[in-house]
């Protein structure tokens, strides 16, 4: 059994038992007359990794009011980007309120730095950027997929560069500093195609000077986010070479995830299965919905652009994502990045596999 749901039982237990002593010293000898069992115990071996299921409504309901996040304000990270949509829909849409929780936006440019730093509890971000901190320390844990997509290679729509086998030896421009998410992207991708990061030369530019540094040539190559990149593929400056969106070796894996503080989801299960819960259904939400989620986003300032702009960006990603693609896209980045050297390569794959991802079965919620 995972740590987060042994806490949950032996808070659940606490509980229960509180409530059987108050009622039996109030009732003096009525707490032999017949109480179940169950109800001042349960079991471990009731609860299933990931589940809890076999509680009762009130069980259940009785475990999250005992936790510590139960009576304050749940602070959710957030920083305006289109891959963070669910976000900002379970907020305004009550998919938080729905699950009994009391939510605020926080806005934080850089989430993982604010859940370092106790500014915020939960929020999403990459795979390819929280991987490698995790193993450095940073106490996160992974515990739903919201979408797949996010990152595309480019180079100039006249460039005789198609590939990355055109570039070898050549400048790729990367932004978010070397070691980042999109160094680290760009690591992935050719290694896909056959290439070793010794292949190419590095180097770090702003995300919004891309365009500018390939046309004057100072890179053969730039590997920045779709949110970007798709505006100059449709003015037709730029055309993709390699995509972790639409190329078939990457497109169905999930590219951004929940992550919330491990400190946080140890005291508090049951509210962490209630947030993942929310995000779940929020991310659902917003793939049968992305017009109507694009025009909610700008309407409460949450992203700034057109309405047009945003639901091409958010009809590029599948927010429809399961458990198990999740857990694959997670696990193959550790290998993957372990191979790589991004991350410490005598690290137990296996081990650091089971630390980062605490899987919730959410399935049934489609229906």
């Amino acid at each position: 059994m995972r740590k987060p749901q042994r806490d949950l039982v032996f808070r659940l237990t606490a509980v229960l038992l509180a409530g059987a002593l108050l009622a039996g010293s109030l009732t003096g000898c009525a707490s032999n007359q017949g109480v179940p069992a169950q109800s001042s115990q349960v079991g471990t071996e009731q609860l299933q990794p990931g589940e809890s299921a076999n509680l009762t409504p009130e069980q259940y309901e009785a475990a999250y009011q005992a936790e510590p996040a139960a009576n304050r304000v749940i602070h959710i990270g957030y920083n305006g980007g289109l891959c963070q949509a669910p976000i900002a829909i379970a907020q305004e849409k009550g998919f938080f309120k729905a699950e009994g929780l009391n939510t605020e936006l926080t806005r934080a440019e850089d989430t993982r730095d604010a859940i370092v730093g106790r500014k915020i509890d939960t929020s999403a971000g990459m795979v390819a950027g929280w991987l490698k901190p995790i193993t450095s320390g940073v106490d996160l844990v992974f515990t739903v997929g919201l979408h797949t997509g996010c990152a595309s290679a480019i180079a100039l729509a006249d460039s005789p560069i198609n590939s990355f086998a055109d570039a070898k030896g050549k400048v790729v421009a990367i932004n978010g500093g070397i070691g980042g998410i999109y160094h680290n992207i760009a690591y992935r991708l050719i290694a896909h195609d056959g290439y070793v990061p010794g292949d190419f030369t590095w180097k770090d530019f702003p995300a919004e000077q891309a365009l500018q540094v390939l046309q004057k040539g100072e890179a053969s190559i730039a590997v920045l986010a779709d949110q970007l990149a798709e505006k100059w593929v449709q003015e037709g400056l730029v055309k993709r070479i390699r995509s972790t969106t639409l190329d078939e070796d990457f497109k169905n894996e999930t590219c951004c995830v929940l992550g919330i503080s491990g400190d946080f989801i140890r005291e508090n299960p049951v509210t962490a299965e209630k947030i993942t819960r929310a995000i779940y259904k929020a991310s659902l939400w917003v793939e049968e919905n992305k017009e109507e989620t694009a025009q909610i986003l700008l309407d409460n300032k949450h992203i700034s652009g057109s309405v047009d702009y945003a639901v091409d960006l958010l009809k590029l990603y599948n927010y429809n994502v399961t458990n198990d693609g999740t857990e694959k896209s997670i696990y193959d980045s550790i290998d993957e990045y372990k191979a790589l050297g991004v991350i410490d390569q005598n690290l137990d794959a296996e081990t650091f596999k089971k630390q980062v991802w605490h899987r919730f079965e959410l399935e049934d919620l489609k229906n």
